[in-house]
């Protein structure tokens, strides 16, 4: 049960952010992104704090501050509202496995060349089905983050982002990270943190703060994109096939690469 001055609290926050972002918005606007901070970093204490604040830093110190409030607020809100279900709603993921099929009947197993291939070694799927839709919302996350991520590897080493933040020389995957923290609230790396934040709230507020409405049929579904799948079931079952093996082997290759380019220190493509 969230208490009302959490959600208090969450809206004076947001409020707070708004009201730092308000009367910086005019330097914004005519001084561009000349002073904004570089990349981001998920660890507060990477980085010192930046000898002066410039207006892009307010702008976006008050925008990490204003979004973490709005979702703090919104999960808030959902929690409330899941409070009010049934105790057996809120115990854990509904898995629904299909009677006699391999890992609940979820697509992964086909067009191997040979059939299907049912590869369960720990008989994981047997032994935890209720855990089914955690397990494939989590292969999807991952594996789509690392298709990313590799791209990020390859990409900026020919082509950079057109801003000052980025035109460093110097930069890349091993102390970008750093690099792009300027302070707390300000850096390029914030915004990345930002933009994943409102992602998973999205996701937070169509399944619950227990994630309680996972089920194998909307595990990793974010309602996007589904008007370029094809229209028939075998078609669509085949881009999910292929969202899965390109998922599981960028998680394969990206781990590679920032192993292999830290253990050769060779920062730069092929990273031998």
């Amino acid at each position: 049960m969230v208490k009302t001055s959490e959600v208090t609290l969450a809206v004076a926050a947001a409020a707070a952010g708004c009201w730092l972002l308000a009367p910086s918005s005019s330097a914004f606007a005519t001084g561009g992104l000349r002073g904004a901070p570089a990349a981001v970093t998920q660890h507060s204490g990477a980085a010192a704090l930046a000898s002066e604040a410039t207006p892009t830093s307010t702008v976006t110190s008050g925008l990490a501050v204003c979004a973490a409030g709005v979702a703090v607020a919104g999960a808030a809100a959902v929690g409330r509202r899941g409070s009010r279900r049934s105790p057996v709603a809120s115990v854990g993921v509904v898995a629904r496995p299909a009677e006699g099929k391999f890992a609940g009947g979820i697509v992964g197993s086909e067009y191997h060349g040979w059939g299907k291939y049912e590869w369960d070694p720990l008989q994981i799927s047997s032994k935890y089905p209720q855990h089914l839709p955690w397990y494939r919302e989590a292969e999807l996350k991952h594996g789509r983050v690392a298709m990313l991520a590799f791209v990020g590897l390859v990409v900026p080493d020919f082509v950079r982002i057109p801003l000052p933040d980025f035109e460093d020389a110097s930069l890349d995957f091993v102390n970008a990270h750093n690099k792009l923290i300027y302070g707390l609230g300000q850096g390029p790396m914030w915004w990345l943190l930002v933009f994943c934040g409102i992602i998973e709230s999205l996701r937070f507020r169509e399944l619950g703060l227990d994630f309680g409405k996972l089920t194998l049929e909307n595990a990793g579904d974010l309602n996007f994109g589904k008007g370029f799948l094809p229209k028939t079931e075998e078609g669509r079952m085949q881009m999910k096939i292929k969202e899965l093996k390109n998922g599981r082997l960028a998680m394969l290759a990206f781990s590679g690469a920032i192993t292999q380019g830290v253990v050769n220190n060779v920062h730069h493509i092929p990273w031998v």
